[in-house]
């Protein structure tokens, strides 16, 4: 019965901690300086970012913490405000390793007089590193990026190299 009790409990100490990376997350996203830094510290020394599905940008992909910090620390001047709020959270656990969906909704401003919503969801994997739960893989899916002014159904996706 104790073992039972206790795989509970890390079951749920596990599903926090894993949505608490992702507050992390978006909180280290919208930072206005020293985003690369902050993201790459929530990620495997592995740690894959990747964009996915039919906006999704190839070119972005980053692999490593290197090149974590390299992608978001270009994203200060690209995007200077942005203000990210993430919802319907799925968390499943399987030991040391997990999937987390998330739906989630953003406000930027693009180079520094744009503004944008951005639409989307994350397909997430995580590993538990040293009793830390860290992303392993984070994939992001926009839905779309449309100009404040002009909403998803007049321009559905707006390119933000």
């Amino acid at each position: 019965m104790m073992d039972a009790i206790l795989q509970r409990l890390d079951l749920l100490e596990s599903k926090a901690a894993i949505e608490q990376v992702m507050v992390a997350y978006m909180a280290a996203a919208d930072r206005k300086a020293d985003k690369g830094r902050h993201i790459a510290a929530l990620f495997t020394d592995d740690g894959t970012w990747e964009s996915v599905g039919p906006h999704g940008n190839p070119g972005w992909y980053a692999q490593g913490h290197d090149a974590l910090v390299t992608k978001f620390d270009r994203n200060v001047d690209r995007m200077p405000f942005a203000a990210h709020f993430l919802t319907n959270g799925n968390v499943s656990v399987s030991g040391d390793e997990a999937t987390g969906a998330w739906m989630y909704f953003q406000a930027c401003t693009y180079r520094g007089d744009q503004p944008l919503w951005i639409a989307g969801s994350y397909a997430n994997d995580f590993r538990r590193v040293d009793g830390q739960w860290l992303l392993s893989h984070l994939r992001v899916h926009n839905f779309f990026t449309t100009p404040f002014d002009q909403g998803w159904v007049k321009v559905e996706h707006m390119e933000t190299p």
